[in-house]
C-alpha cells in the first residue's frame, strides 16, 4: 500500500457529481485514521452501505440524525459543500470515526492509506433500472437547480432530461457513457484496478442480499472491529430494507427533499429483477458492452459478485 496519499489525477465534474470539492477537504485537513469512505455508482447501495458502516461502528443503537447530516455526499454536484465540508471538520475534531459517501471513479478521489474504501458493485442492468427511477422522482425544483449549476460551469445550457420511458433511458444512459449522470463502466473499472489494495475492499450489492450478517461481520473485520463484539441481530434489523424504507425521511440522501418524496427513493429495491423489465435485446447489449469495456473477470463479478475460477 502507498504510505502517501494518491492525488486524483483528473477532475470529475457532470450533472450530478464535482470532484473538486475534495480539494477543499484537504485543504482543511484531509483524512485522519479510522476515516471510511462509501464510494459506488449510483443505484448499487451506497445508502444501504452507510446505514450498514455507521450501525457496525455505533453497535446498532440509533442516532436522531439523518444519514445525509452525519454521512455526507460531499462531491453531490448541487449540496451544500460548506455545510457538508463543516460537518466533516466539526467530527475531526471530536475525534468521531467519518463516513463519507461518493459517487466517483477512484482517480477522481483522493486516495489516503489512512483511510478505508468501501466500493459497492451491482448488475449494471438492475443499476441502470433504479437510476432511472431515482431520476425521474427528482423534484422539478431539484431539476432546475442542477440545471442552472451545469449551465454556469460548463457553458452548455442543454438540460438534463429523464425520458419517462425507463426503456429509453436505459438505452440512452449505455450509448452515451452515462448520460451526463454516471458512467457505471468507468467507475467500475477504477476501482477494479484498486481492488488488491488493502486498504480497499469490494463488496457486491448481491452478496448484501444474500448474506447480509456475513457481510456485516467481513466490513467490521476491515474497520479493525471484532465482529463477535456486535449485537448482530440489532444491526441487520435496522439496515433491512422494511426499516430503512419505514423511515425514509432520515434515511434517503438529503432526506429525500430533492425527490418527488422521500419514500420514492425506496422503490423496489431487493425485488428488482431486470429480467422482467428489459428486452433480451438490451440485456445482450449491455452484457457486449460490459465484457468489451471491463474484461470477462471485471464484468462477470459486475453479475454476480463471484471471481471466476480458472479452468
Amino acid at each position: 500500500m502507498p504510505s502517501q496519499l494518491i492525488a486524483p489525477t483528473r477532475v470529475l465534474r457532470d450533472y450530478l457529481s464535482n470532484s473538486s470539492v475534495w480539494e477543499d477537504f484537504l485543504v482543511q485537513g484531509g483524512f485522519v485514521g479510522g476515516d471510511i469512505v462509501v464510494a459506488d455508482p449510483f443505484k448499487a447501495g451506497t445508502t444501504w452501505t452507510q446505514r450498514i458502516v455507521q450501525q457496525i461502528l455505533h453497535n446498532g443503537e440509533e442516532g436522531d440524525a439523518g444519514l445525509s447530516n452525519t454521512s455526507p455526499w460531499l462531491d453531490s454536484g448541487w449540496g451544500e459543500h460548506a455545510e457538508m465540508l463543516a460537518t466533516l471538520k466539526g467530527q475531526r475534531e471530536a475525534g468521531t470515526r467519518r463516513v463519507m459517501k461518493s459517487h466517483l471513479p477512484a482517480d477522481a478521489l483522493p486516495i489516503a492509506p489512512v483511510a478505508r474504501y468501501v466500493f459497492v458493485g451491482r448488475n449494471g442492468k438492475d443499476l441502470g433500472i433504479s437510476f432511472h427511477n431515482y431520476l425521474h422522482n427528482f423534484s422539478p425544483a431539484t431539476m432546475a437547480e442542477i440545471n442552472r449549476i451545469h449551465a454556469a460551469w460548463s457553458g452548455d445550457s442543454a438540460p438534463l432530461v429523464i425520458p419517462e420511458d425507463m426503456s429509453t433511458f436505459f438505452d440512452l444512459w449505455l450509448e452515451t457513457n452515462g448520460y451526463g449522470c454516471c458512467d457505471l463502466i468507468d467507475v467500475m473499472a477504477s476501482w477494479w484496478r484498486l481492488k488488491d489494495e488493502p486498504n480497499i475492499l469490494l463488496l457486491h450489492y448481491r452478496q448484501l442480499k444474500d448474506d447480509l450478517p456475513g457481510q456485516i461481520a467481513q466490513l467490521a473485520e476491515f474497520f479493525s472491529i471484532d465482529p463477535g463484539s456486535l449485537r448482530m441481530d440489532a444491526i441487520v434489523e435496522h439496515c433491512s430494507f422494511d426499516y430503512m424504507s419505514a423511515r425514509a425521511e432520515k434515511m434517503a440522501p438529503f432526506g429525500g427533499a430533492h425527490m418527488s418524496s422521500p419514500q420514492a427513493f425506496f422503490h423496489k429495491g431487493l425485488k428488482r429483477d431486470h429480467r422482467t423489465e428489459l428486452s433480451p435485446q438490451q440485456v445482450e447489449r449491455f452484457d457486449r458492452v460490459a465484457l468489451n469495456k471491463l474484461g470477462a473477470e471485471c464484468a462477470h463479478w459486475l453479475e454476480t459478485g463471484e471471481t471466476p475460477t480458472a479452468g
